[in-house]
């Protein structure tokens, strides 16, 4: 858990991947510790959307063990980035500098929906059920959606144009939404199951928040290819469709053999998405016929 939290946390910093220690796994411990027991973070590990470097490093400064203050005080700096980078580290895997702090921590406040395609951004947020007669019965609801493209800038400084059509469709946000509710229940079984003491229950959710954050992580880049590979393929039909009007039949070859190499990368991404799905499905139950 420890070591997850520190470590599992994709690092903002150059030279250090997700997968690289940054503490030892007894002075992560210490570290995740005190930050749950002040208020830094939930007893689930989510941590305080308000909370602040100076806050961490207060803190952290003057509750850390003798026994780990050494190492602690060579990497403060790097711990105080990679918790304040935790409030949004699964969006910043996904869109990296396309967005601000500022705008990241708007986005997980208001619990909006998130999807990149090429260059483009789109923003997707839910009522909750209008009309309904009675609770419990089914009602509809309404979708919002924004698309902002990016806030990237031009080599000028001046930001990247809005075109027609950005932000796309949005095409993995129906697998981000289903594995995030999960991820929030497990979360919420987490603090439940610590609340009342039931070591076995907090071990099981642990293991859910866990897998279901990997296939997240895993199912990203492959979402990724596949978006990229769309927007490709949408970009070189409508060339083709200008070159064919044009009897241009040079421009036309060329662009149908890149097209079909597009709509292979599309093929493939879609495989590898299946097997990912498919390896998770195994691993929760799995954990279930453990638990």
């Amino acid at each position: 858990m420890a070591k997850h939290f520190v470590n599992g946390i994709p690092n903002v910093g150059e030279g250090h991947g997700p997968d690289e220690e940054v503490l030892s796994p007894d002075c992560a411990h210490a570290v995740f510790e005190i930050c749950e027991k002040y208020g830094i973070m939930s007893s689930d590990g989510a941590v305080d959307l308000d909370a602040t470097r100076h806050g961490i490093l207060s803190v952290l400064d003057g509750k850390i063990p003798a026994r780990h203050k050494q190492e602690y005080d060579s990497k403060k700096d790097k711990v105080a980035d990679i918790i304040l980078h935790s409030r949004y580290s699964n969006l910043f895997s996904l869109l990296r500098h396309h967005l601000s702090e500022e705008s990241y921590l708007k986005i997980v406040r208001n619990q909006i929906l998130v999807d990149v395609q090429g260059e483009d951004l789109l923003f997707q947020i839910f009522t909750s059920n209008i009309l309904q007669r009675n609770v419990g019965e089914e009602a509809p609801f309404f979708e919002f959606i924004q698309r902002v493209c990016s806030e990237c800038r031009e080599t000028n400084g001046c930001p990247v144009a809005i075109k027609p059509g950005c932000g796309g469709f949005g095409i993995r946000n129906f697998l981000t939404l289903f594995l995030s509710i999960e991820v929030s229940k497990a979360m919420l079984e987490v603090s439940q199951a610590k609340a009342a003491g039931d070591v076995d229950r907090q071990t099981f959710a642990q293991g859910m928040v866990g897998t279901f954050t990997d296939q997240l992580n895993e199912s990203n880049p492959i979402l990724t290819a596949i978006s990229d590979a769309m927007t490709v393929e949408g970009s070189l039909k409508t060339q083709l469709n200008r070159a064919m009007a044009e009897n241009d039949d040079d421009t036309v070859c060329i662009l149908r053999n890149k097209l079909e190499k597009a709509s292979e990368a599309k093929r493939v991404g879609n495989s590898k998405l299946m097997g990912c799905s498919k390896k998770y499905k195994e691993m929760m139950r799995a954990l279930r016929e453990n638990s």
